[in-house]
């Protein structure tokens, strides 16, 4: 199905953006006391999410769990939104934008560009992005098990960002009651 090769691609174009990190501490892996393992949870729903990705050709030439067409077009859709809000999340964000949960020097709370209403924007993106992906496949098993893996992931990653930035920097609790976590009016 062409709509799942699109959905591959744009899988591919996540990874590949992800090396535009700005920084030496914005491209480390090195975990920090507030990390609580949720950098490896997020790296264990990705590949999760991607062997999903791949045995979507074995559900759908088994028939098991298909969607119609238009919900893997409505993927790709979802998919290139969530990748742009992720990408505009990483450059407003910049050397803060790391990819383990640590406090870096001079760290201060951005109120620019998506941050202005969304605590956590790279986030929201990423989800959007595997979840469009997913329903790329037009699988409802895929799609089912890529949010249950994003969602817990995240979900459990925001809690300790929240708490890192609470103990972290005098400013949050502020910049927290004025923005949603991850969806205006939500959460």
């Amino acid at each position: 199905m062409l709509t799942t090769v699109l959905g591959y691609l744009v899988v591919v174009q996540f990874f590949f953006l992800d090396r535009g990190r700005r920084g030496k501490e914005a491209k480390s892996f090195e975990t920090g006391k507030f990390d609580q393992h949720s950098t490896m949870y997020i790296g264990i729903a990705y590949f999760v999410s991607m062997l999903a990705l791949l045995a979507s050709w074995l559900f759908n030439w088994l028939h098991v769990g298909t969607l119609p067409t238009w919900v893997g077009w409505l993927g790709i859709v979802v998919a290139l939104v969530g990748l742009l809000f992720r990408w505009w999340a990483n450059r407003v964000l910049g050397v803060f934008y790391t990819r383990t949960l640590k406090v870096t020097e001079n760290q201060i709370i951005v109120r620019a560009g998506p941050y202005c209403l969304i605590r956590h924007p790279g986030y929201l993106g990423s989800i959007l992005m595997w979840t469009g992906a997913a329903a790329a496949t037009a699988s409802w098993i895929v799609l089912v098990i890529t949010l249950i893996a994003m969602l817990s992931a995240y979900v459990y990653r925001i809690q300790n960002e929240e708490k890192m930035l609470l103990t972290t920097n005098a400013g949050y609790d502020e910049y927290r009651k004025q923005t949603w976590r991850l969806i205006p009016f939500l959460y």
